[in-house]
């Protein structure tokens, strides 16, 4: 069981780069849930919902919005509406493509080795579900937990680590690692050296999207604060 260890952690490194990274000047601050009546944003300080109707209320009072607020209102729920789902998608698109490529190398390198493809997809799934406690589309639905989601690359990580640590006890005397030693150096590093520049590429997109949201967003908020001065 100790030649899982190199690849599943490989992986786990590999797959949470897409995760918010420090590298990104934007931590976003606040929750979004997005369903076909109603757009929810909401934190400590404010509650914003913008309704398809046009009717916009912050902090329970709804504001009376100037022809132009209200075109950069459709705006901003039109781009949110496409921006959040589609972030989503992609990247579960990338968790997946990125864990094939894995399961391929270990076929190639050390043939059908059942167990240690479904220790891959244990990890693969349960980093799956943790991507769903930050970005989630149901029934229609879409739902950010901004918490969640800057916190998502140390909590993939901790997952890695806590497979890591549970094989590694478990195995303490099975000797046949150091057969597949170097067949699993070379899938661990040709595969993360392969995958690195898409998933640092996805990462610099995710940082564009979290930063054009939250962008939008501000210059929301000082548009309705200055018209609740008038």
């Amino acid at each position: 069981m100790l030649k899982k260890i190199i690849v599943i952690f490989s992986l786990t490194l590999s797959i949470t780069v897409f995760a918010a990274q420090k590298g990104c000047a934007v931590k976003p601050n606040y929750d979004i849930v997005i369903n076909k009546d109603n757009i929810q944003i909401v934190n400590k300080s404010n509650d914003l919902s913008i309704k398809n109707d046009g009717k916009v209320i912050l902090n329970k009072k709804t504001i009376s919005a100037s022809p132009q607020l209200r075109k950069n209102l459709n705006e901003f729920q039109k781009s949110l509406r496409s921006q959040l789902p589609q972030l989503e998608q992609q990247s579960l698109d990338l968790l997946l493509e990125v864990k094939v490529a894995f399961d391929l190398a270990i076929t190639r390198k050390l043939s059908d080795d059942r167990e240690l493809h479904g220790e891959l997809n244990k990890l693969y799934k349960r980093l799956v579900k943790l991507l769903h406690r930050s970005i989630i589309t149901e029934n229609g639905t879409t739902k950010f937990y901004y918490q969640n989601f800057n916190k998502l690359k140390k909590d993939g990580q901790d997952i890695g680590e806590r497979i890591f640590y549970n094989v590694v006890g478990g195995s303490i005397l099975e000797f046949n690692f150091f057969k597949n030693f170097g067949a699993i150096k070379d899938i661990s590093k040709n595969e993360w050296k392969a995958q690195k520049p898409k998933l640092k590429a996805f990462d610099s997109h995710i940082c564009s999207v979290i930063t054009d949201i939250d962008k939008q967003y501000q210059q929301i908020l000082t548009e309705l604060s200055q018209s609740t001065d008038k």
